[in-house]
């Protein structure tokens, strides 16, 4: 017992630099400069913090990431009010991404026990979806053979699933959600039924839309006819070679906006096994409380505080790509704020609708692991896709430090037209005025003559 201990103080060690010493925000510049992902906030939602208190440190941040979409599950009926004034759902998926092999189990335990209500559900309605299926198989006649139960909700499902079997799986669960959890994330080829080149992942797609039309027509007296809204979170883990190669028939961002990424730590040669908690009954208890409050929640929600957090979050990505004027990024920001703004209002219904200052911290997190992870495995393919320039630098710049000015900051129209050609982008005057316009509108820079221009920062 010693022993144990004492490694897994060891791993303390060695992975306490990658949590923040207090819960202050790193701007997006800062995500950027660098080549790390950013550290998890000290201090964590309650929900949160019970599901990852059995964790090794060094795993924190990819089971905190992970473990939203689990909680997920138990919400019925429930969605939120956006900045747009549209409702979402708590739509939500994770795709945990490790550079090599390795590490991916840590959230096997903590999903099972989030989910260990439904899981024995799903047993017993297997059991009587298997004894309906032999009944109607012995039955010789059609006068004899039963009808199938209405009230086989079955949950949890396995990744080697037809697409029939999946309508079926909606079909029973009447508007609640489905749970896959996938061990590679090229077993999603099977969720769709195509791989390659003619896999459009449009399952993917379709899950996260808000009121989707999902189902099929089929002639048969025993075939699966289904018409309604899919409701399908996911979990699943890769690694980097595999991801790229998986996607390397996509063309644009339009499956990977859609996908929220987590990273799996490398663990350094050498370094002690990460040490795991005990996952049992106080563990179980310490989750409880907010899956009973999942379990209750219902309807139209406003939460005006994960409203205000979203346009926080919205002010401070926009004010970073206004300056970088990076398309990508901005495309790819859209989707992974309505993200945060979901676990936002999932952490604020397990409360009992009740709001923590911490999850803003967490949320803004969350976002910024998701874009540090798209941007720096996907940007340069993305470029590609889309036939803009690729850009040989880690990370989004500003195009307005890169404008040449003489010593009191002051350059002029055709300087900025200058940078732009350097950097290889269209060079559109109207659009360049635009930038200008934006520019003076947020105090970046001040009009000295009709030609140029002076930075305030």
């Amino acid at each position: 017992m010693a022993k144990s201990k004492q490694d897994n103080n060891s791993s303390k060690r060695i992975v306490n630099r990658s949590r923040q010493t207090k819960n202050k925000a790193q701007s997006w510049a800062e995500v950027f400069a660098g080549h790390q992902q950013p550290p998890l906030p000290v201090r964590l939602p309650r929900v949160i913090e019970a599901a990852i208190s059995q964790t090794p440190d060094l795993l924190k941040g990819t089971v905190a990431q992970a473990v939203p979409v689990a909680f997920s599950i138990y919400a019925q009926g429930l969605s939120f009010v956006y900045i747009d004034n549209r409702t979402r759902e708590l739509r939500m998926n994770c795709l945990l991404v490790a550079h090599e092999g390795g590490g991916k189990e840590c959230i096997t335990l903590p999903i099972k026990h989030i989910l260990a209500d439904i899981k024995a559900s799903d047993k017993r309605n297997r059991r009587r979806l298997k004894e309906y299926n032999e009944a109607y198989n012995r039955a010789r006649q059609d006068r004899d053979k039963p009808e199938r139960p209405n009230d086989l909700e079955i949950h949890w499902l396995f990744p080697d699933i037809t697409r029939p079997r999946l309508n079926q799986a909606m079909e029973d669960c009447r508007g609640g959600f489905l749970f896959l959890k996938m061990n590679e994330f090229e077993d999603w080829d099977k969720v769709e039924g195509a791989k390659g080149k003619a896999n459009s992942f449009s399952v993917l797609k379709t899950a996260d839309d808000e009121g989707n039309d999902f189902g099929q027509d089929r002639v048969g007296a025993q075939s699966v006819n289904a018409d309604g809204c899919l409701r399908l979170n996911w979990v699943a883990d890769t690694t980097e070679p595999k991801l790229k190669k998986y996607f390397r028939y996509i063309h644009g961002e339009g499956p990977l906006s859609r996908i929220t990424m987590g990273g799996i730590p490398e663990v350094e040669i050498g370094s002690p096994i990460p040490v795991y908690g005990d996952y049992d009954r106080q563990y179980d208890e310490s989750i409880r409380p907010f899956i009973e409050h999942l379990k209750q929640a219902t309807g139209i929600i406003v939460c005006q505080e994960a409203q205000r957090m979203a346009r926080k979050l919205k002010a401070e990505i926009d004010e970073f790509t206004t300056l970088t004027q990076d398309r990508i990024l901005d495309s790819l920001s859209h989707r992974a704020l309505v993200a945060a703004f979901r676990k936002a209002c999932l952490i604020y219904a397990a409360n009992g609708m009740v709001w923590e200052k911490e999850i803003e911290a967490y949320c803004r997190w969350s976002m910024q692991t998701d874009l540090f992870l798209k941007y720096f495995l996907f940007a340069e393919d993305i470029r590609k896709a889309t036939d803009v320039l690729l850009d040989s630098h880690p990370g989004p710049r500003s195009i307005l430090t890169a404008v040449e000015c003489d010593a009191e900051g002051i350059f002029t129209f055709e300087a900025l037209k200058q940078t732009y050609e350097k950097q290889g982008r269209d060079v559109d005057e109207r659009r360049l005025r635009n930038v200008l316009a934006q520019w003076k509108r947020r105090k970046y820079i001040v009009t000295v003559t009709d030609d140029s221009y002076k930075k305030c920062r």
